[in-house]
């Protein structure tokens, strides 16, 4: 019988489900993991007429973060840069991308959902920086966790590697919601992100990408997204749609 896959992918209607498939091991995270998740999340926009990406754990933990066997084994930095990679991948995703955390969510899994736009969690679920407490530091994580959480937060969050439940991590600002049926939530979520234009909120998501810029720089870049944006077929039905107070049909 072949093995089970690390990461199980689903098309659903208009949303492409992806659950890390290790239960028995946490979820913890494998170079084959994160090599299934990367080409999942960049492939993502070329499936026509999907509209976000789901991010889940079978079982009862979400990720418990890197699988120590894998972490045991001689580093390389090509290790590191895969991570920095599947990071910078879920972020930069054109689709929206929501993350459905039940359980445990520690150290590499903490990338995973400070890079995805959404994140619902359980109230059961906890959370944390916790490579100071095996003597490493949360280096490739930490761009993402900062533009999610702040400076401040990180900082004291990755200096005492404190585990923190999900009330706390909604006030950190690294969760969306927080709800005991995550699945009816993340519906809701979804079925809000439908009534936007497809169009617009990919151009959204790459508006909000950081850049190296300089200030006219960022101006002249914006003023071309907002003048395609209006000329688009998209904007025009949206614009129609809203004066004749109907549902936009996109």
């Amino acid at each position: 019988m072949a093995a089970a896959p690390e990461v199980r992918i689903e098309s659903r209607d208009d949303v492409l489900r992806l659950v890390l498939n290790r239960p028995k091991k946490g979820n913890a995270l494998t170079p084959e993991m994160m090599g299934a998740l990367t080409a999942a999340f960049a492939g993502s926009a070329e499936h026509v007429g999907l509209r976000a990406v789901t991010l889940a754990g079978e079982g009862k933990q979400f990720c418990t973060g890197a699988d120590l066997g894998w972490m045991a084994s001689p580093p390389t930095v090509e290790q590191g840069e895969a991570l920095a990679e599947l990071f910078r991948t879920i972020a930069e995703c054109p689709l929206p991308t929501l993350a459905l955390v039940q359980g445990g969510c520690y150290g590499g899994a903490m990338g995973l959902v400070a890079a995805c736009d959404f994140v619902l969690a359980g109230p059961e679920a906890e959370f944390g920086f916790t490579e100071v407490l095996v003597g490493l530091a949360p280096a490739v994580i930490s761009p993402w966790a900062i533009q999610r959480m702040g400076v401040a937060r990180t900082r004291e969050l990755f200096l005492t590697g404190e585990r923190f439940d999900a009330l706390r991590a909604l006030e950190l600002g690294l969760l969306t919601d927080v709800a005991d049926n995550l699945e009816a939530v993340a519906d809701a979520r979804l079925e809000e992100l439908r009534a936007g234009g497809p169009q617009a909120q990919r151009a959204i998501k790459k508006l909000l990408l950081e850049r190296d810029e300089t200030p006219d720089e960022r101006d002249a870049r914006l003023a071309r997204a907002i003048t395609a944006l209006r000329d688009s077929d998209e904007a025009r039905e949206g614009v129609a749609a809203f004066l004749e107070k109907r549902r936009p049909e996109w």
